[in-house]
């Protein structure tokens, strides 16, 4: 196979969209980890009135 392949190119398209997905899921977890600790921070400093 030549490196003009077609298929050599869509699997380093595949495998780029792969990591870019990876790189994007990693900072939704922690931009939402970041979240969940300001929530509670906040919950402890003010507890609730229920």
């Amino acid at each position: 196979m030549t490196s003009d392949s077609a298929f050599n190119y869509f699997e380093i398209l595949m495998l780029g969209m792969f990591a870019a997905s990876w790189l994007v899921l990693e900072w939704q977890g922690k931009r939402l980890d970041k979240k969940r600790e300001a929530e509670k921070a906040r919950s402890e400093v003010l507890p609730d009135k229920h």
